[in-house]
């Protein structure tokens, strides 16, 4: 299903009676629903767009601290695609995968993916992906890893996809079996332009990209998602529970953090989890073929397990579609560009996804930290013009009064 994309498919929350009749005509996703058998993976295989390779549907992601007993209890759940970087932890988390990889005998059997963010201001940038790929390969005590990422590539850094010196580079750890493929994450602002200029370049393998079910409402990210599957880019979501919970809307008087959305409770008691439906929602889009979760803990992984091998359902698609209209103007779609230059130092986007972190997915200690962590200028809100911040939202959100909640809560 590379290269091709069904508009009716591609938003199908747009509309519940779209749904209806596309998953009528989805005998591959119905058989999702049943049990596993004995002779066939736990979870789902998928072809990796131009990779070729055939890899489980379901990714772990390990951007916060990972115990080994939890990766060993994914892998042996049948999770065998893992993304993580020499950044999360402090390269820990490299190192906790590399004793459990080893210990299990399973690295040959797990599609296993690395990046680097330390080419940042770099005057070298070419020379960054050698030398950090070896210690990263060190930590995670293998040869080779399937892929390697330029993580966290932004706007300003797009000129390095045309670079012929870091496409060398890439060839050339190709050539010495270090990696296998070649590819880059992005949570950048500048993500369509940035997806259809890897599209453009082709030595591009695959890309992750942060995408949920929110993602309906952008048309230049739906055109860039087509340019870059009729390129065969594999193509890898993140952060696909993003919006399930919308940037929060009320304080009570207790101090304690709350969105409001009737539909939540109707999705309670319909027996849907919002944080699974989203995660099919984006299965459902033929053009991803690999979701990287943050699964935290078990009950997290049986979910997503099980949610690979079903399809969504009707109500469920029609629910999240209500879910994601009547809560558009309390969610930041991460547009930083726009209200970052109007607040004049505040990275408005990045303030708001840690006020998330804390507040929605209950990450409160590693939100302060990294709230904290950022300039002392990024903080001083005396300075920011927030209301201009504010008035530049495409979307609506009441940005100072959010802004001035994560620093009350943050600080």
């Amino acid at each position: 299903m590379h290269g091709t994309c069904d508009g009716s498919r591609r938003r199908f929350l747009k509309t519940s009676a779209a749904t209806g009749a596309a998953l009528a005509s989805a005998p591959a996703l119905r058989g999702f629903g049943q049990d596993a058998a004995a002779d066939e993976p736990k979870v789902p295989l998928v072809t990796l767009g131009k990779t070729g390779q055939k890899v489980t549907k379901l990714g772990m992601g390990t951007s916060w601290a990972v115990s080994p007993s939890f990766v060993q209890a994914a892998l042996l759940s049948g999770v065998r695609f893992i993304d993580t970087s020499e950044s999360y932890e402090n390269t820990r988390v490299e190192q906790v995968l590399g004793q459990v990889l080893e210990r299990t005998g399973l690295r040959k059997d797990t599609y296993l993916v690395t990046k680097t963010t330390r080419y940042r201001g770099v005057p070298d940038q070419a020379a960054v992906f050698p030398s950090e790929l070896e210690k990263s390969l060190e930590r995670l005590r293998t040869d080779y890893v399937d892929a390697y990422y330029i993580h966290g590539i932004s706007g300003r850094d797009i000129g390095m996809l045309s670079d012929p010196s870091i496409k060398a580079t890439f060839e050339n750890l190709k050539a010495a079996g270090k990696i296998r493929f070649a590819g880059l994450s992005c949570h950048d602002a500048m993500l369509p332009e940035i997806l259809e200029k890897a599209a453009e370049v082709g030595w591009i393998d695959q890309v992750m990209i942060q995408y949920s079910f929110r993602a309906v409402d952008h048309d230049k990210l739906q055109r860039a998602i087509d340019k870059a599957s009729k390129a065969n880019i594999g193509l890898v979501a993140m952060k696909t529970q993003r919006g399930a919970d919308a940037v929060v809307d009320a304080i009570d008087n207790d101090g304690q953090l709350f969105a409001i959305d009737q539909t939540l409770k109707r999705l309670r008691e319909a027996g849907i989890k919002k944080e699974v439906a989203a995660v099919k929602s984006v299965w459902y889009d033929d053009r991803m073929q690999v979701v990287v979760s943050e699964m935290t803990n078990f009950s997290d992984l049986r979910e997503n397990v099980a949610a690979s091998r079903e399809p969504l359902t009707i109500e469920e698609a029609r629910l999240l579609d209500e879910h994601r209209r009547k809560t558009n103007h309390l969610y930041c779609h991460g547009c930083g560009h726009l209200c970052e230059t109007a607040a004049k130092g505040v990275p408005v986007a990045t303030v708001l996804r840690y006020l998330r972190y804390y507040a929605a997915y209950g990450k409160r200690s590693e939100a302060r930290a990294l709230y904290q962590a950022l300039p002392a200028e990024a903080r001083d809100l005396a300075k920011a013009d927030l209301a201009a911040a504010e008035r530049a939202c495409p979307r609506g959100l009441p940005v100072a009064n959010l802004v001035q909640l994560a620093d009350r809560h943050l600080s």
